[in-house]
Formats: structure tokens, C-alpha cells, sequence
């Protein structure tokens, strides 16, 4: 067992219902996006507890984006990390990007190929990524900056065609309490903290800035929204 505590019983339950929409999800094969990160970290852990439960089978996959140095330590750390949960962890590799082409919206659309990928490769029933909580939030803030109507205020779904978000309902604070409570290594991606990316610029500044300055529950009204608009759009 690898988490316990009343924190760990309220983001299971959250995880369970997710789980539960799903009629196939015993005895199936799940590919889970594993960064090595902190939230992909908690994912796999918190499916691998769930294991038992639903019977599923854990195909995690690390995509190298050969983009800085480091990439090489964090494929072989996630590796590490997937063995002392008992599962082996296969790699890929992104294409160089093409002249042109925003770096941003070029790597999301790899890493989601390759997953595909390798969800065909394994006969997988479903994809599973770590956006939790806060990473919703930030979609929905992302999308206001850019324009959209109710179908972008809606932003992720726990599932869309083969992918799933298992703890798209948890908040980043709770993943936090419970990864440092576990024996289980991750990393800290300095990509994440350069703010040549709007995604981080949001995470790091605006966001910050409107719950110093506007309201302290930004994320939560910003999450609140999206639930709103996607209920909109399922009911007519």
C-alpha cells in the first residue's frame, strides 16, 4: 500500500467515481503518460493502488523531447521510478520540430501521436494522463485569453475518444500531501519554470498575480466555470 490517510480516501473516492463512468475499465489495458514528474508520479501510483480493485494492467510510457540535457536523467529516473512500482516503463523519442511550427503546440501534438502509438502497439483500452485540478484551471484561463464560446470554457473532460484523466478532479495541493508521504523518486522539470511557455507564464504569474490581488479561489471559480459550460453543452 502506498497511500493512506484521510487526504488519500477523499482523492480515491474522487478517482473511483472517474473510474466508474467507465463500464470496461475491469480487466483492461491502460497506457499512462509517465514524465517522471510529480503528478505523472502520483498517477501511476494511485492507479497501481487501485490495481487490485478493477484488474486493470499498467503499460506507463516516458516520451523524451531531447530538449535540454537533462531529458536523458529524467528517462532513466522515470524507468527507476516504474520498476519500484513493479512495472516496466517503455520509452520514445519526439521528432525534431519543423521550421515553423510552435514548440508548444508541436510537442503536445507528438507526445498525444506517440501515446496513440503505443496504445495500438499494446492493444490498450484507454490512455491515461495526470491533469489534475489546477491544470484545469489554467486550461480554462488559457482559452479565455485566447477567445472561445461555452465549448472552450469547457475545457478537459474526464474523457475524450481513448484518453481518460483519472484525477482531473483532484487539486494540485492534495497530489503534493500525498506524493511526499510515498518512498517514490521524481523530478522537477526546469522547462516547467521557463516562461517562454504561455502555459507557464499563466502557472507562475497571471494566476498568482489574480489570486493576490482579485480572489484567493480563482482556480476553484475558473474550474467551476468549465463544469458549467460542459453541462451546458451535454444538456442541449
Amino acid at each position: 500500500m502506498y497511500f493512506q490517510g484521510k487526504t488519500w480516501r477523499k482523492v480515491s473516492q474522487k478517482v473511483i467515481e472517474q473510474l466508474n463512468t467507465l463500464p470496461d475499465i475491469r480487466d483492461s489495458l491502460l497506457v499512462v503518460a509517465f514524465s517522471g514528474g510529480q503528478d505523472s508520479v502520483f498517477l501511476l501510483a494511485a492507479l497501481s493502488e487501485l490495481k487490485k480493485k478493477y484488474k486493470y494492467e499498467l503499460f506507463p510510457l516516458y516520451i523524451n523531447h531531447k530538449l535540454i540535457p537533462e531529458d536523458a536523467l529524467y528517462e532513466k529516473l522515470a524507468i527507476l521510478t516504474a520498476k519500484k512500482l513493479g512495472l516496466e516503463c517503455a520509452v520514445a523519442i519526439i521528432k525534431l520540430k519543423p521550421k515553423g511550427r510552435n514548440s508548444e503546440e508541436w510537442m503536445r501534438e507528438e507526445r498525444y501521436r506517440l501515446l496513440e502509438a503505443y496504445r495500438r502497439k499494446t492493444g490498450a483500452d484507454y490512455i491515461t494522463v495526470a491533469h489534475h485540478e489546477d491544470d484545469q484551471a489554467e486550461t480554462v484561463l488559457a482559452r479565455i485569453l485566447r477567445g472561445c464560446g461555452p465549448k472552450g470554457l469547457s475545457a478537459m473532460s474526464f474523457r475524450r475518444g481513448k484518453i481518460i484523466r483519472p484525477i482531473i478532479n483532484v487539486p494540485k495541493a492534495d497530489v503534493e500531501i500525498l506524493i511526499r508521504g510515498i518512498n517514490l523518486p521524481y523530478y522537477n522539470d526546469k522547462l516547467n519554470y521557463s516562461l517562454d511557455y504561455q502555459r507557464n507564464k499563466i502557472r507562475h504569474e497571471l494566476l498568482p498575480y489574480l489570486k493576490k490581488s482579485f480572489n484567493s479561489q480563482i482556480s476553484s471559480c475558473l474550474v467551476k466555470l468549465a463544469n458549467a459550460a460542459r453541462s451546458r453543452i451535454e444538456k442541449y
